[in-house]
C-alpha cells in the first residue's frame, strides 16, 4: 500500500508549469468575480443605513447588529464549504461548480433584500434585513471561499501570484468606484422615491454578479493536478485547527482584519457627519460627496496597484506592505481637519490617503497566503488553499460585521439620536470626529505590528517548492 504523500506525486509535473506567467484573459476573467463579490456585498452595506435607518426607521444600531449576526453562521458554514472545496472531485474541478452555484445565489440576495414590503413597522425592517442577510451570508460563502481558493492555486510563480492579485484587486476597485455612487444613483428624480431605485439597482447588480461569476466558471481552467489527482481526503475541524496554528497565517490576517476595521469601523460616523456636520443634513449634496470620496479613493486605488507591485518586488511583500500601512496613518489624522462643516471638496483628501493601504492588503495578503500553502504542503503533504481562504475569509466576515454592528453602536455611544437630524449637540458631534480620525490611526498602527512580525521570505518559499518536486518515494 502506498503512503498518502505517493499518491500527490504526480503532481510535480504540473506544478512546474503552474509556475508560469498567466495569460492577461486568465488574469482578467480570474479577476472578474472580484469585481462582482465586491459589489453583491457592499451594494447592502453602502445603502443599508440610507435605506434602513433614514426611510424606513430602523435602529442603527439594530441595523449594525443584523449586519453582523450572519457571522455566527460563517463559523459553520465557511469552514464547510473549504474543506468541501478542498476534497471535490469532479470534471469541473474542485472550485468552479462551487463558484457557479455561489455567484447565481449571491446575485439573486443583492437584488431580493430591497423588494420588502411597504407599510410595515421597524421591526419588521429589522428582521427582514436580518434574514436577508443570512440567505447573502450563505450564498456569499457558496460563491467568494472556493474564488478565493482558486486564485490561490493558479499559479506558484512568487512573483506571478502578486501580479495576479493585481488584476483582481484592480477589478475589485473598479466595482467599488460603482458602489461610492449608489447612494446617489438611488436619490435620482427618474426613481419614484429612493426604494424604488434601489430595488431597480439591486436586479442590475444581481444580473452582473452572476455573469461575471459564471465568466470566471467558463473562461479559468484549474490547474489539473490539483482538480484530477487522488489526494488524501482533509479533515475539517482537524485541519481548521491545524490553520489557525499557522503563526504567519494568523499575522497577516489579523493584520488584515485590523486594516478592513480600521475604514469600516469608522465608516457609518464619517457618513453621519458628512451628511449632517459637514453638509447641514443636504443629502443630495453630501451623496455627490461621498461619490466622489469614493471615487477618489479607488481610483487612487487602481493607480497604486503597479506601484505596490514593484514595491513587493523589490523590496519584499512584507516591507511593501508596511509602507502603504503608513498612508492609512496620515489619511486618519486628514480625518480631522477635513471632515469640518462647509469642507466641500476636501472631503476627497483622506479618502485618497487610504488608498494605498487598503490596496495593499488586497494585493499581498492573498499573494502572501499562497506562498504559506506552499509552505504548508511541503511540511503536511496537502493541498489546503480551500481551508487557508476560508479561515481567512471568515476571520474578515466576522471582522468587517463587528465593525458594521459596532459602528452602529459607536454612533448611538457618540451620542446620536435621528430624530435630531442636523441638531446633535456639539459633544456629539465631538465624538463622532474623535472616533472617526482615532480609530483609524490606531486600528492601523496594530496592523503594522503584525506584519513586522511576519516570517516567510522568497527564500523560503522556494526551498519549499523544491522539496515538492523531488519524486515521492513509494
Amino acid at each position: 500500500m502506498s503512503h498518502p504523500s505517493a499518491v500527490a506525486a504526480p503532481a510535480a509535473p504540473a506544478r512546474v508549469a503552474a509556475a508560469g506567467v498567466l495569460s492577461t484573459e486568465t488574469r482578467v476573467a480570474y479577476g472578474a468575480s472580484a469585481f462582482a463579490e465586491n459589489l453583491a456585498y457592499n451594494s447592502i452595506v453602502q445603502l443599508a443605513n440610507p435605506i434602513f435607518n433614514l426611510i424606513l426607521g430602523v435602529n442603527p444600531a439594530l441595523i449594525g447588529a443584523a449586519l453582523a449576526l450572519p457571522r455566527l453562521l460563517d463559523v459553520v458554514v465557511d469552514p464547510w464549504v473549504g474543506s468541501a472545496s478542498d476534497n471535490l472531485r469532479s470534471r469541473w474541478g474542485r472550485r468552479r461548480p462551487f463558484i457557479a452555484v455561489g455567484a447565481i445565489l449571491t446575485g439573486l440576495c443583492a437584488a431580493g433584500v430591497w423588494f420588502f414590503p411597504l407599510g410595515q413597522s421597524p421591526t419588521f425592517y429589522f428582521w427582514w434585513l436580518v434574514g436577508a442577510s443570512f440567505l447573502m451570508a450563505t450564498a456569499y460563502s457558496l460563491f467568494v471561499v472556493p474564488y478565493g481558493a482558486l486564485g490561490l492555486e493558479l499559479t506558484s510563480g512568487y512573483h506571478e501570484r502578486t501580479r495576479l492579485m493585481a488584476v483582481k484587486s484592480a477589478l475589485h476597485k473598479t466595482s467599488g468606484i460603482v458602489n461610492q455612487w449608489l447612494l446617489r444613483i438611488v436619490e435620482l428624480g427618474v426613481f419614484a422615491g429612493a426604494i424604488v431605485g434601489s430595488r431597480v439597482c439591486g436586479v442590475a447588480i444581481g444580473f452582473i454578479v452572476a455573469g461575471l461569476g459564471l465568466w470566471t466558471v467558463l473562461r479559468v481552467r484549474e490547474p489539473h493536478d490539483f482538480a484530477a489527482v487522488p489526494r488524501r481526503r482533509i479533515r475539517l475541524w482537524g485541519t481548521w485547527r491545524e490553520t489557525l496554528r499557522q503563526s504567519d497565517f494568523r499575522r497577516i490576517v489579523f493584520a488584515q482584519v485590523c486594516i478592513y476595521a480600521s475604514v469600516l469601523l469608522v465608516d457609518t460616523v464619517g457618513f453621519y457627519l458628512n451628511v449632517f456636520y459637514v453638509n447641514g443634513g443636504h443629502i443630495k449634496y453630501a451623496a455627490l460627496l461621498k461619490g466622489a470620496s469614493g471615487t477618489a479613493f479607488q481610483v487612487g486605488g487602481l493607480l497604486c496597484i503597479p506601484l505596490i507591485t514593484r514595491l513587493s518586488g523589490r523590496f519584499g511583500k512584507q516591507r511593501a506592505f508596511l509602507l502603504c500601512t503608513a498612508s492609512i496613518v496620515a489619511a486618519g489624522i486628514a480625518k480631522w481637519f477635513c471632515y469640518v462643516p462647509g469642507a466641500g471638496w476636501w472631503l476627497v483628501l483622506p479618502s485618497l490617503l487610504l488608498a494605498p493601504g487598503l490596496v495593499a492588503v488586497m494585493v499581498m495578503v492573498p499573494s502572501m497566503t499562497a506562498d504559506i500553502c506552499d509552505l504548508d504542503e511541503a511540511a503536511n503533504g496537502s493541498r489546503r488553499e480551500g481551508m487557508f481562504n476560508a479561515t481567512a475569509g471568515w476571520l474578515l466576515k466576522l471582522s468587517m460585521s463587528g465593525a458594521a454592528f459596532g459602528a452602529g453602536a459607536l454612533l448611538v455611544l457618540c451620542g446620536w439620536h435621528t430624530e435630531l437630524a442636523v441638531n446633535q449637540s456639539p459633544s456629539t458631534y465631538l465624538a463622532m470626529r474623535i472616533a472617526f480620525s482615532l480609530g483609524t490611526v490606531v486600528l492601523a498602527v496594530l496592523a503594522a505590528v503584525f506584519i513586522r512580525r511576519y516570517a516567510v521570505t522568497e527564500q523560503r518559499v522556494l526551498e519549499a517548492r523544491a522539496r515538492l518536486a523531488q519524486p515521492s518515494s513509494p
